[in-house]
């Protein structure tokens, strides 16, 4: 299993097989903590090779500077069919309607399939200047 893509972004869709997103980013400004970030969502896109169908389950975390929760983490079972000797892909998308941030640091996105992190990408909060 590899995965393809693992970002954060401002949206994302699956339409016709095909994984659309808008605005992948890794760093948020706020002028004062603690401060709310209203909307994003983290899009991935796993790909499994002959021997590896079955039952999956992928799981993502969000993690403060000091590796504590921020999320509850979010879990989804599904199943890999890989027909004739092609690999298949595997796409999700979770969309957050906002998350607490306490204050500045790197916090970290981390995807898990079948209880093994297979990536990990950091969100840097940064104290944003006033104009």
């Amino acid at each position: 299993m590899q995965t393809a893509i693992f970002t954060l972004c401002d949206a994302a869709t699956v339409a016709g097989g095909k994984l659309n997103i808008l605005g992948s980013f890794d760093t948020i400004g706020a002028h004062s903590f603690p401060c709310d970030h209203p909307l994003c969502a983290v899009a991935c896109k796993l790909r499994f090779d002959v021997g590896e169908e079955g039952r999956h389950w992928i799981e993502m975390h969000f993690c403060d500077p000091d590796m504590r929760p921020v999320l509850k983490p979010i879990r989804q079972d599904f199943e890999i069919r890989i027909p004739g000797h092609q690999s298949q892909t595997h796409i999700h998308v979770w969309q957050h309607l906002g998350f607490h941030l306490e204050r500045p640091g790197e916090y970290y996105f981390e995807l898990k399939v079948d209880g093994d992190t297979k990536s990990r990408i950091p969100l840097y909060v940064v104290q944003a200047q006033r104009r």
